[in-house]
């Protein structure tokens, strides 16, 4: 953490945006606490990570669509996981882009993934796109209104990673039934005859 906040006085937002690239809940949230005490604006590292995530999903859906697979069987970091990618994706197909952003391990793969099997590119990026805002006010606010607590509970989650991603999956799964929920209640229009 102490090294995050070392590289966030002498990058600043550059930083930012690089971590948001990258899986960067952790740098979201030491930047978000820097706003709180004032090294930065909230607003500024909210833009700078939608930026940051969204240039980082996009780019990895299109290396997945150039060179994915070569790629997924390189890095040993995602050779257990791709099944599991592969099996999310068959289950979850269009919920998953926008979930992928809030699922701990999983946020390079997935879009490397969804680029090797030729998701159509408009729907990638509206789905990317959407998701950004509220991830990038979630980890920003975190750091921003619950400081060092937020930042301890982020290190203690890559510290249990198998826990963490469970959590956001079982959020994520939550959420999603509620929409669908809210979804199946509501009245569908008529079609003009």
């Amino acid at each position: 953490m102490d090294q995050v906040q070392s590289y966030l006085f002498d990058y600043g937002l550059w930083f930012v945006f690089v971590g948001c690239v990258l899986e960067g809940e952790l740098v979201l949230v030491v930047a978000g606490f820097l706003a709180h005490i004032g090294m930065f604006s909230f607003w500024e590292v909210y833009g700078v990570a939608v930026v940051g995530a969204v240039i980082g999903d996009q780019g990895y859906y299109y290396l997945g669509r150039w060179r994915g697979e070569p790629i997924i069987r390189r890095v040993r970091a995602f050779s257990g996981r791709v099944n599991k990618a592969m099996e999310l994706i068959d289950r979850y197909h269009g919920w998953l882009i926008p979930a992928s952003r809030f699922m701990y391990g999983f946020r390079i793969l997935l879009p490397l993934t969804f680029g090797m099997l030729r998701t159509p590119p408009s729907r990638f990026l509206l789905l990317n796109a959407s998701s950004a805002f509220p991830w990038a006010i979630i980890f920003t606010a975190a750091g921003y209104f619950l400081g060092e607590f937020a930042i301890d509970m982020i290190q203690r989650a890559h510290d249990h990673r198998g826990i963490a991603i469970l959590v956001v999956m079982l959020v994520a799964g939550v959420v999603g039934a509620l929409i669908a929920l809210q979804a199946a209640r509501s009245p569908r229009p008529h079609r003009p005859e």
